[in-house]
């Protein structure tokens, strides 16, 4: 019998799949609308029909590897949980206080993301641990019943406890965590101590409000999940996908939502890296274009770059400081733009401006035909003929050119004095416009040249708009893997399951107490190894990788410094403080030997090999793809003509349209060009050339000035 593995994306407008036969490597890929009102009806349906094409049932698939939107959607559409915060007496106004920088100093009406949690809902309780976790104040359990009986009064669902230096002594916590859970247990718990256990209260208090903010949602997002796919035949394991690019657990994912949050974008970065490896690139830019946002990782030497800490909801997009704090390890992504889905307007400058704003899959844009009434860029990018009105979605979804037209007058040409084209055609710049100058900012602040990169295009939008992209960015080389438009969900396939763990100790390394730093490493390592284990992972396998993040005693902001086990093992802190000096010298070429180092947080990930599937590239599965190739003209792929603007040339010319699924290892040809497969549509430009590697990628080199 087939060994099936499935990938689901679930997205902001679209659900993605994939589905793969372990032994044969054939696959079959597969989208569908999302449904937001119940987004795992959108999940269990669309997996049926993507399997149906592969012959096969959620009966034969032994494995579903899952990432979701909904944990992020929640806190930027303010519909999870109402939350009540018990925190240290005096503390209850972290949340408000913030870092306490203004993240614009010039804009005298700066606005924040309002808290998760209102005021009148955050509680204290009156004890006190010191920063070495002594007890300056006993906890008092009794005060709990009062605040308790307050917030069901108020109707909360779920609690939040964030309490002084918990991540030095978390007795504390666990002793209110024990109590709630054992006299309220209607009640959801989030304790700090757990969810996020570093030093800084405003980032600690955040994220743990985060995760019970989304905790019951997700929590019956999952039940409803798992009985549908249960009650249709499956019978295998699902893992759900973290921020940091790792799979894990449903109880482990469940128990901190928070983590999800940036699932969906790291699936496509860690698939980025894998076709890098794939195709021998070191160095990838992934360019992640959905219906909703665009986002680019930097992969360097094969691996994508990570952080630990993430910001969502923000006031203004692009303003770091202006959005929800988030401390969880992820996979590092720079939202750069706008998806198909945001929304063209005029600004109070009477400039074109595109998003933030989005149609996403409902009402979804003006094309659809569903009651979207703003302009979009999809709507843009079917009238400049980049995309077939009868093809979309395969042929499944018909898209509707005469309300784009007439919307995208009304709204925006006439109030600009221009014709329709070029009203569709400024959409169309200032999205690129807007995405290439945000992904140069972002490049130079991490010292990288972006020319000597290649570029992974994907997404529903992604292979539309590479091409402009690239070319305001100075990258020759674009890649756009066989289909593209579900490249996340391939991301699941060849994602190791792994997780992260993290403690705050803070200490000079002259007087690190090395017994207290050697139970703590072997806590977090025996937590790890239960978790994998738990996930199905061989012990044998895993490896564990140990960081640090340190500075100079004064500095204000840490560097994460790789360790050896043997670093930890040694008790030599002279070690500690040479490896920190070298990774210092590194980053900012210069090192301070008479300056005495500390280490604030340790970091501690474990993880399987990352697995390798030898996914049947040259053979899609034909039965699939009946319907597209239609009209062709021969053995090529050409499947005729049509219109499509060029910006070169001011106005649309007739361009060659090929057929993906037909296109053979060592077809090449010039641009300008379209190719179409069911989930996305490859558009290229005047001055490229186009060929067909031995895996089905196309990829377009550009011309450079």
């Amino acid at each position: 019998m087939a060994e099936l593995h499935l990938g689901s994306d679930v997205g902001g407008t679209f659900t993605d799949f994939v589905v793969m036969d372990r032994e044969s490597g054939a696959f079959s890929v597969g989208k569908t609308l999302t449904t937001p009102q119940n987004p795992a009806v959108g999940v269990t349906d669309g997996a049926e029909e993507v399997l149906r094409r592969l012959g096969a049932s959620l009966s034969d698939v032994r494995q579903i590897n899952h990432c979701t939107t909904l944990a992020g959607n929640l806190i930027v559409e303010r519909k999870g949980a109402k939350v009540g915060l018990v925190a240290t007496q005096g503390f209850r106004d972290s949340l408000e206080m913030g870092r306490e920088l203004r993240y614009d100093i010039f804009d005298l009406l700066i606005t924040r993301a309002e808290p998760l949690v209102r005021r009148y809902l955050r509680r204290t309780v009156s004890e006190r641990m010191d920063r070495d976790g002594n007890v300056v104040r006993p906890l008092d359990l009794d005060e709990l019943d009062g605040i308790v009986s307050f917030f069901r009064a108020e109707g909360v669902q779920s609690i939040a406890v964030a309490l002084l230096h918990a991540y030095r002594d978390a007795t504390h916590e666990q002793r209110i965590r024990d109590r709630l859970r054992e006299r309220y247990p209607e009640f959801y718990v989030s304790v700090s101590s757990e969810v996020a256990p570093e030093v800084r209260e405003f980032e600690r208090t955040s994220t743990t409000v985060a995760n019970a903010y989304v905790q019951p949602a997700m929590d019956r997002y999952a039940e409803d999940m798992v009985v549908r796919f249960q009650d249709k035949g499956f019978g295998g394991t699902i893992y759900p996908m973290v921020s940091g690019g790792g799979l894990t657990t449903l109880d482990v994912a469940l128990e901190f939502p928070v983590r999800m949050v940036e699932s969906g974008p790291a699936a496509g970065a860690v698939a980025a890296a894998y076709y890098g490896q794939l195709l021998g690139e070191q160095d990838v830019v992934s360019f992640d274009m959905g219906g909703t946002t665009a986002k680019v990782c930097l992969n360097r030497a094969g691996t994508p770059s990570r952080t630990n800490e993430l910001e969502v909801a923000r006031e203004h997009r692009f303003r770091k400081g202006s959005g929800i704090t988030l401390r969880v390890p992820a996979i590092e992504m720079v939202e750069i733009g706008a998806g198909g889905g945001s929304i063209a307007h005029i600004d109070s400058m009477g400039l074109l401006k595109v998003g933030p704003e989005s149609a996403g899959a409902d009402p979804g844009p003006v094309c659809y035909g569903r009651g979207g009434a703003a302009p979009t860029v999809t709507d843009a990018d079917l009238l400049l003929g980049y995309l077939d009105p009868g093809h979309f979605l395969g042929g499944e979804m018909s898209l509707a050119a005469g309300p784009a037209r007439e919307t995208i007058m009304e709204r925006l040409g006439k109030p600009l004095g221009v014709d329709l084209t070029r009203a569709a055609a400024g959409i169309h710049d200032v999205v690129n416009e807007n995405m290439a100058t945000a992904a140069r900012v972002y490049a130079s602040e991490q010292g990288v040249d972006l020319r000597r990169f290649a570029m992974i295009a994907f997404g529903g939008a992604g292979p539309v708009h590479a091409y402009r992209v690239a070319k305001r960015l100075g990258i020759s080389r674009v890649i756009c893997p066989l289909g593209a438009g579900v490249f996340s969900s391939v991301g699941l396939l060849v994602a190791p399951r792994s997780f992260d763990f993290v403690h705050s100790y803070i200490t000079r390394l002259d007087s690190l107490d090395w017994d207290y730093l050697g139970e703590v490493h072997r806590g977090m390592e025996s937590h790890a190894l239960e978790i994998l284990t738990a996930a199905g992972a061989d012990p044998a396998t895993i490896a564990m990788r140990h960081t640090a993040d340190m500075r100079y005693v004064g500095q204000g902001f840490e560097v994460n410094v790789p360790l050896a086990r043997e670093d930890i093992e040694s008790r030599d802190h002279r070690r500690l403080e040479e490896v920190f000096n070298s990774n210092y010298e590194r980053i900012f070429h210069r090192r301070l030997n008479h300056v005495p180092v500390e280490a604030i947080t340790w970091r501690f990930t474990a993880s399987e090999p990352p697995p390798r599937p030898e996914m049947r590239f040259g053979s899609p599965p034909t039965s699939q793809y009946a319907q597209y190739p239609k009209g062709l003209k021969g053995p090529d792929g050409l499947k005729g003509t049509r219109p499509i603007f060029i910006h070169e040339e001011g106005g649309y010319a007739d361009v060659p349209v090929y057929d993906r699924y037909s296109l053979q290892p060592g077809t090449a040809f010039p641009g300008p060009a379209v190719v179409e497969e069911r989930e996305s549509t490859v558009v290229v430009g005047p001055d490229a050339r186009v060929s067909v590697d031995s895996h089905l990628n196309l990829i377009m080199e550009l011309e450079q000035a």
